[in-house]
C-alpha cells in the first residue's frame, strides 16, 4: 500500500466535541465533555470511541444511542481492571521472586552469581550476572547503599538481598536462564509441573503487569503473548488470547501458594458492575 503524507491539523477538545457529535455520538453538556477530553486525552479515549462505532457503515457513524457517558463509564470500567489486576499480579511477582531467591541460595549459596552449574550454559550465566549486576547498579534502594557502604567483597549483596531489587521483568528473565532443576523446582512450587507452560505463564503476567503500569488498555484487547493449557489441571479455559485465561492461570498459580485468589471472578464482578462493557470483550 502506497505511504500517504500526514496532514492532520491540530484540534480544540471543543473541535472534537462537534466532530464526535457529527458522527452520531449523543453529548447532553459538549462542554463538560470538552473538559473531560482535555483530562484524560482524546487519544487515549479513541479506543473507547472507535469500539463503538459502525465501521462497515459509510462514514463510521456511533452505534445508535451511544452517549458520551457510555464512553466515559469504558474508560472507568477499564481503569477498575487495571488496578484490579496490578495488585493480583504484584503479589505473584513477589512470590516468584522469593522462590527464585530461595531455591538459588538453598542450592548454591548466598552468591551464586558466578556458579555457571546454576545456569543452563556458560552464556546463560554470563547474561544472568549482567542482570544482576545492572539491577544492583541501578537500585537506590537503602539495601543496597548499606551493602555498598559496608562489605568489600564480594562486590555483591546476597541473592536474597538482591532479589528485592528485581523488577517483574528481570525476575522472569533470570528464570528462564537457570538450569533444568532449579526450573521445575520453582515451577512445582506454583502447581505447574511443565517449565514451559510456567515460562509461558510467567511472560503473560510480565506483559499484563507492563500494560497496568502504564496505564494501557485492557478493554477489548488482543494478547499477543498467550498462555500454553496446563492440560494437568484444564487451566485456562477461557479463550488464550483474552484476559480471562491470564487470569485464570494467575488464580490458579496463587491458590496453590496457598492465597485465596479470585481476580477472575473480581474482574467479572466489575464487568458487571459496567453495562456498557461487553463480557466478550475480556473473554469472559
Amino acid at each position: 500500500m502506497a505511504m500517504i503524507p500526514y496532514t492532520k491539523l491540530h484540534a480544540t477538545s471543543a473541535q472534537r466535541i462537534i466532530h464526535l457529535r457529527a458522527k452520531g455520538l449523543i453529548i447532553s453538556h459538549p462542554n463538560v465533555a470538552a473538559k473531560k477530553i482535555e483530562a484524560i486525552g482524546y487519544e487515549r479515549l479513541r479506543i473507547y470511541f472507535l469500539s463503538r462505532r459502525q465501521h462497515a457503515v459509510a462514514g463510521k457513524p456511533f452505534i445508535v444511542g451511544t452517549t458520551y457517558q457510555d464512553i466515559i463509564n469504558l474508560y472507568e470500567c477499564d481503569m477498575r481492571l487495571r488496578n484490579a489486576c496490578f495488585s493480583s499480579v504484584g503479589y505473584f511477582e513477589l512470590l516468584l521472586r522469593n522462590a527464585i531467591s530461595e531455591v538459588l541460595s538453598q542450592a548454591h549459596g548466598s552468591h551464586p552469581y558466578y556458579d555457571e552449574s546454576a545456569y543452563k550454559n556458560a552464556a546463560s550465566n554470563l547474561e544472568a550476572l549482567q542482570t544482576f549486576a545492572r539491577v544492583y547498579e541501578k537500585s537506590k534502594d537503602g539495601r543496597a547503599n548499606h551493602y555498598r557502604q559496608t562489605y568489600s567483597s564480594p562486590i555483591m549483596p546476597p541473592v536474597w538481598t538482591m532479589k528485592e531489587f528485581l523488577t517483574f521483568g528481570s525476575a522472569s528473565y533470570l528464570y528462564q536462564r537457570l538450569e533444568g532443576t532449579l526450573r521445575t523446582s520453582i515451577a512445582k512450587q506454583f502447581g505447574v509441573s511443565s517449565d514451559a507452560v510456567f515460562k509461558s505463564w510467567i511472560e503473560c503476567l510480565v506483559d499484563l503487569r507492563n500494560i497496568c503500569a502504564h496505564h494501557d488498555r485492557l478493554f477489548n484487547r488482543t494478547f499477543q503473548k498467550q498462555p500454553i493449557p496446563l492440560q494437568s489441571a484444564s487451566v485456562p479455559t477461557a479463550r488464550p488470547n483474552k484476559l480471562k485465561a491470564i487470569l485464570q492461570c494467575l488464580d490458579y498459580m496463587l491458590q496453590q501458594r496457598g492465597v485465596k485468589s479470585k481476580i477472575t471472578n473480581e474482574v467479572q464482578d466489575i464487568i458487571i458492575r459496567f453495562p456498557q462493557m461487553k463480557p466478550a470483550e475480556a473473554g469472559y
